[in-house]
């Protein structure tokens, strides 16, 4: 068997625990060749060739490390010794080009992302690559927008199973990661309603009391309009307390007096306008709920 197969290696790395380990190893073996490589006493007694396999060793493990953190998106803080590392493969490694480690680029950086990713040999890592990038993406949002957020996380958590369970093709594969990644970047598959396009904040309300509507009506259209309605409703609310000319007032977030008033206006919308309006059966614990979850949406997207 081929010792540097790095596709096998980076299949063999899908797990998450496996490669915090592989790049604690890789930081200690580096650490100790950058020691021994200074030691006369061992460059001396030590054979040429034992020399040059560790130095080609040094370079094909860092160059899976670096396709490795790209293909899943990992965030490892590795500035406390990434530099000695750099200066070591520059200096004794010929073998292979390792980059320096840089930051992932998003998948919002649309024309750099897809030109990272058209370097990428074989579309398994095309495809883990695009899908994981996407998670990453979808956790740093998630609050801002946990409903529309929330459905995507999970497709493509199963999306990713079904590739690693083999029940779909690695073309297949590609493919549904690429259309998570659209979903994701222009807001498409996710059931908006027309008089909300444009407004993604009011969105993210709507989300938030679709989700509590659409136990209280039989019928998922019904539930949609009027989660619209709210949606639109909240928006507007929170608009007119936190802004001023158009732009958040100074650290609206901090002032509890605010936050009560939006809680209340949040409230008596939601009684008036909407559960007395339209019959739905709210609790006042479904309204505090929505009006909690909408506020804390609200402090992320009026800043």
């Amino acid at each position: 068997p081929n010792k540097y197969d790095e596709p096998a290696y980076e299949e063999a790395l899908r797990d998450e625990a496996k490669r915090a380990a592989f790049y604690d190893k890789l930081s200690v073996y580096a650490r100790l060749l950058k020691l021994a490589l200074s030691s006369i006493e061992w460059n001396t007694e030590t054979p040429q060739k034992e020399i040059d396999r560790y130095k080609y060793d040094l370079g094909f493990f860092s160059r899976l490390r670096l396709s490795v953190r790209q293909r899943f998106a990992d965030v490892v803080d590795f500035k406390s010794y990434e530099d000695q590392i750099q200066k070591l493969i520059d200096k004794h490694v010929t073998s292979h080009e390792v980059r320096p480690i840089t930051e992932l680029v998003n998948i919002f950086d649309k024309e750099e992302f897809e030109q990272e990713v058209a370097k990428i040999t074989g579309v398994a890592a095309r495809a883990d690559t695009i899908a994981h990038r996407t998670a990453k993406h979808i956790n740093e949002k998630m609050d801002e927008d946990p409903a529309f957020y929330k459905k995507f996380s999970e497709l493509l958590k199963e999306t990713i199973r079904a590739y690693e369970e083999r029940r779909i093709s690695e073309a297949e594969y590609l493919k549904r990661a690429k259309d998570i990644e659209e979903s994701v970047l222009h807001r498409t598959g996710s059931d908006i309603p027309e008089s909300l396009r444009g407004r993604e904040v009011a969105q993210a309300f709507y989300g938030i009391t679709f989700e509590s509507f659409k136990l209280k009506f039989e019928e998922e259209g019904l539930a949609r309009t009027i989660a619209a309605e709210a949606g639109g409703g909240i928006d507007d609310l929170v608009q007119q307390l936190v802004l001023d000319n158009g732009k958040p007032k100074v650290d609206w977030w901090d002032k509890s007096g605010l936050i009560g008033q939006m809680e209340i206006a949040i409230g008596d919308f939601l009684m008036d306008d909407i559960r007395d309006k339209y019959g739905v059966s709210l609790s006042f614990g479904d309204i505090d709920d929505i009006a909690a979850r909408s506020i804390e949406v609200a402090k992320l997207r009026y800043k």
